[in-house]
């Protein structure tokens, strides 16, 4: 409200309130380090002031008297007439305020988002976008302090997305960072690693995996140095002491990927090494005709590479070859059996050679052959040994039948030559009678079984072909007698008695 003293001057007149200190990005900076020290003076006057105020309420009350209304006049503030009262805006200094207080909630975002980069040593990794990002925020500032706060506001919204931004890549630098590190001790340079993880621990100080990472990149000389070392001995085609410096470096960083795939590689090459070997060593048995040590070799390199189309195929020639030897060996047998006529051995021989392969034609009809002339063999010598059974007319008749399918396999000089001159001989005889003289006392019927009942006779002379029969003789109250005699083949003439001579 204005005065109404006529002569108050212009100059008089108060001066508009002025808005409250204005504050920058740069201003609150700074005032965040004068912030303590006023505060330990504002809690010194706020103390005086206290220990002033209840003096006045407590002590100054009883000092001063209180005054008669009586004596109380109005005091009246003339009004200038003519001269409009100065304007004055509550809701504008309102709207002003509030600006400026958004905008400095944006300043406060940005402060705390700067503090956090600044944590993660944002200036390392992304040292531009940082510094543009605080550019745009200086120019906050400026309109800040010309209290364009709506203007102040758009340009601090920008540096805080800009900050936001940097915040985002963080995580991706961090990852960025892991992926080069391990890429880098993967090909061999620890410095290069170091470098990455040691970004990676700015940003995230207790990531396992960079910390890994970086222990890892510490060894790496020393791995480095140890496949070296075994890439000279693989060189050198000495592939066990290439193994054990690859073994030694998989040791000192066991999670290695280059000292893995150097153990895999040397142990292939050992392998095929072997491998070539053993079937190098059965090639050269085979040569020297010793299948079986050419088998066991073979075998050796099929176990080192199952399924291997060479080593089966090695396999099965020298078992072929072995096959092939054994039924030779057996078949060789079997011939000289043959011409040696020991017929039983000869189909021995041919059973093992079936045995070995029962496909060979050779072998089968060998034994079948073998089996007839042994079946021939065991007839002819069991009539030999016995030429008595040709009594027999049915096997006189299978004699003269086997003599005459048997006479054109006889070879002079063999044994069935005289097998068959032998049984001729018998067969010749076994048909012509030889005179037999019998002896009795006149009482004793006599009769010889298969031949006739001769009665009662003192002698009496028969015909009998060469055999074995038997005579019985019978009288009353006598005990029976029984005689056995033989007509043999030599043309002697025997003389049988035949008497019952016991009484009963």
């Amino acid at each position: 409200m204005a005065d109404n003293n006529p002569n108050q001057s212009e100059s008089d007149i108060p001066p508009k309130e002025t808005p409250a200190q204005i504050f920058g990005l740069g201003d609150i900076q700074a005032q965040k380090v004068k912030h303590q020290q006023q505060t330990k003076i504002l809690w010194g006057i706020f103390t005086l002031l206290l220990v002033l105020v209840l003096s006045v309420i407590f002590i100054l009350p009883s000092y001063i008297s209180r005054p008669d209304a009586a004596d109380i006049s109005p005091v009246i503030i003339p009004v200038e007439r003519g001269r409009p009262q100065e304007a004055f805006s509550p809701f504008g200094e309102a709207q002003l305020l509030r600006e400026r207080e958004q905008a400095q909630e944006i300043l406060a975002q940005i402060l705390e988002l700067q503090e956090q980069l600044e944590d993660i040593s944002v200036e390392s990794w992304a040292e531009d976008a940082y510094l543009d990002a605080l550019a745009i925020a200086a120019e906050g500032d400026t309109a800040y302090r010309e209290q364009n706060f709506l203007g102040a506001q758009e340009i601090y919204q920008r540096a805080l997305l800009s900050l936001q931004a940097l915040d985002t890549l963080s995580i991706q630098v961090l990852n960025t960072s892991i992926e080069k590190g391990y890429a880098a001790i993967e090909s061999g340079l620890p410095t290069e690693a170091e470098e990455a993880f040691t970004t990676a621990l700015l940003i995230e100080p207790d990531s396992a995996t960079a910390l890994a990472g970086l222990e890892r990149a510490g060894l790496l000389p020393e791995v480095i140095m140890l496949i070296e070392q075994g890439n000279n001995r693989r060189t050198a085609n000495d592939l066990e002491g290439a193994l054990d410096f690859y073994n030694q470096a998989a040791s000192v960083d066991p999670a290695h990927a280059g000292a893995a795939e150097a153990i895999s590689q040397v142990n292939i090459d050992i392998l095929e090494r072997d491998f070539l070997n053993n079937m190098s060593a059965g090639f050269s048995a085979i040569q020297n005709n010793n299948p079986e040590s050419a088998l066991i070799s073979f075998n050796q390199a099929l176990i080192l590479r199952p399924q291997s189309a060479d080593a089966l195929a090695a396999i099965t020639q020298a078992e072929t070859m072995i096959t092939s030897r054994d039924l030779n060996i057996q078949l060789s047998a079997a011939r000289e059996h043959e011409a040696a006529e020991r017929w039983q051995e000869a189909i021995q021989a041919y059973n093992n050679a079936i045995a070995i392969d029962a496909n060979v034609v050779a072998a089968t009809n060998g034994l079948e052959n073998a089996q007839r002339r042994n079946n021939l063999d065991n007839f002819l010598n069991n009539i030999i040994n016995a030429p008595l059974r040709l009594a027999d007319d049915a096997v006189y008749q299978q004699s003269i039948t086997v003599y005459n399918q048997a006479l054109p396999l006889a070879q002079q000089n063999t044994r069935l030559y005289q097998q068959l001159l032998t049984l001729r001989s018998f067969l010749d005889k076994a048909r012509i009678p030889v005179p037999v003289t019998m002896v009795s006392d006149g009482l004793t019927n006599v009769t010889i079984f298969r031949v006739n009942d001769l009665g009662a006779f003192q002698t009496q002379t028969l015909n009998l072909n060469p055999g074995s029969y038997t005579a019985v003789g019978v009288r009353s109250g006598y005990r029976d007698v029984r005689v056995e005699f033989t007509v043999p083949f030599s043309g002697a003439e025997p003389s049988i008695t035949v008497i019952c001579s016991e009484p009963v």
